[in-house]
Parts: structure tokens; sequence; C-alpha cells
């Protein structure tokens, strides 16, 4: 038996909404830690928006596939970093059952929407920060609005999630 070798069959690995979910948590608690240092700053700091968008992009996404059972990847594939499409698509599939659609959360979702999607949060855009931003600077509900917002996702997808990944 010493020269006997054994091969175990290739693994399939199976990605469910878990994925999106664990790392849209992830993201919101980074946020949160990150907003009482972003206070302190004297200046509009893109780091809170981006973690929030994230966590809210990925939550949608695991909402989304919760509803289609679709796989990450062509979820992925075809929202992107697409907030607005996402919010759209996620209204029309039924979010309110997690978390209510309200005209605030329209509002603030087309504010960040743009600038999120051409990754002007996470990437130093000198002409946005001297320039751009005004329009998500001059309305100051936008950090509470996602924080509530990922907040109730979190809460509410969690078993649904869960329980639909085992099945």
């Amino acid at each position: 038996m010493p020269n006997t070798v054994i091969e175990p069959p290739t693994a399939h690995l199976c990605l469910t909404g878990t994925s999106f979910m664990s790392y849209a948590n992830q993201y919101r608690k980074a946020a949160i830690v990150w907003l009482p240092i972003a206070k302190r700053m004297q200046r509009f700091d893109p780091v809170s928006y981006y973690l929030f968008c994230l966590s809210l992009e990925l939550h949608l996404k695991s909402f989304i596939w919760l509803t289609d059972r679709s796989t990450p990847e062509r979820i992925r594939k075809k929202y992107w970093h697409n907030l607005e499409k996402l919010w759209s698509d996620s209204k029309d599939r039924g979010i309110d059952k997690y978390a209510k659609a309200t005209d605030l959360r329209d509002r603030v979702i087309s504010l960040v929407g743009p600038y999120y999607r051409k990754r002007q949060f996470n990437y130093l855009d000198l002409d946005m920060v001297f320039s751009g931003y005004t329009n998500v600077r001059e309305e100051p509900r936008i950090i509470p609005t996602l924080k509530r917002l990922t907040g109730q996702l979190d809460k509410s997808l969690h078993t649904p999630i869960l329980h639909a990944s085992q099945t």
C-alpha cells in the first residue's frame, strides 16, 4: 500500500447570497467604526460614503439572489456597481418586505449612485475633491439614511438568506 495514490474528486463550490451578505455586513461595520474618525475631519470624507454604498450594493445583490437564485457571478455582471439599477430592480422584486423604499432613500441613492458607479468615492479624483460632491455635501441625511437602510437590510435579510442558502 505504500505506492497507493488516492485522488479526491474535484470539489464544486456553490456560492449563494451569503457571500454578498457576509461582505455587506463587514463593510457596514467598517463604516460605523470609521464614522467618528470622519466626523473629526474638516473636509469632505469619501470613505464613509464608499463603505456604506458598498455595503448597500452587496445587500441588494444578496436580495436579488434571494428572489431569483441566480449565480453571484451573473448578478455581478448584470449590475456591477450600479446602485440605482440595483435599487430599482429590488423595489420591483419587493424589497419593501425587508426595508421600506421611501422618497428619501430614492433621493439618497440617486445622489450617491453616479459617484459610486464611477468609483469616485474610492479613487482620488482631484476635480471631484475641489469642485464636485457639492450636491452630496449639501445633503446631510445621506450617511444617516445609508446607515439605517443597510442596518435594516442586515437584520431583515440575514435569516431568509441563510435559509435559502441551505436549500
